[in-house]
């Protein structure tokens, strides 16, 4: 495992990280995912040691070409979304801040979801959410690393 350079976790995440959410039923689930190519697994853990061991690493399997895409290979992806460890992410990109300007706008949208989302867990004001979900899906838009979570 090597040790990384904060501001190097900053450079990989502005170009390949998610701040996103999705929901289940009423509720929104925050989440912070880093994914890469199964070859580059040890890159994965090594930006989850980085961030103590928080959130999961889940695996992908490859897939042939659909309608709309080409040939998907296997992955690895990083994902936190527990409302405890969110915090963690959180004062990592307030120290580190993100240079690019749609992913420091998706992150700072987020970033109010997922505070309000830690302080009022079992009081989370959905409209509230609503609105940060709208306006998180619309700035993803732009992005090639988001999907859309609005349905």
């Amino acid at each position: 495992m090597a040790e990384l350079n904060p501001w190097y976790v900053t450079g990989l995440c502005d170009g390949e990280a998610a701040f996103t959410y999705h929901r289940a039923g009423g509720n929104f689930c925050v989440s912070f995912g880093f994914k890469q190519r199964a070859d580059n697994r040890e890159l994965v853990e090594d930006i989850r040691a980085f961030f103590n061991y928080i959130g999961s690493i889940y695996h992908a399997k490859g897939s042939g070409p659909t309608k709309n895409s080409g040939n998907t290979s296997p992955s690895v992806y990083f994902r936190v979304s527990r409302a405890s460890e969110l915090s963690v992410i959180i004062d990592h990109f307030d120290r580190y801040p993100l240079q690019s300007k749609k992913k420091l706008e998706a992150y700072k949208i987020w970033r109010e979801m997922a505070i309000h989302k830690v302080e009022n867990f079992r009081n989370v004001d959905y409209d509230k959410m609503r609105a940060l979900a709208e306006k998180l899906s619309s700035n993803n838009l732009k992005t090639r690393a988001f999907k859309v979570h609005l349905r």
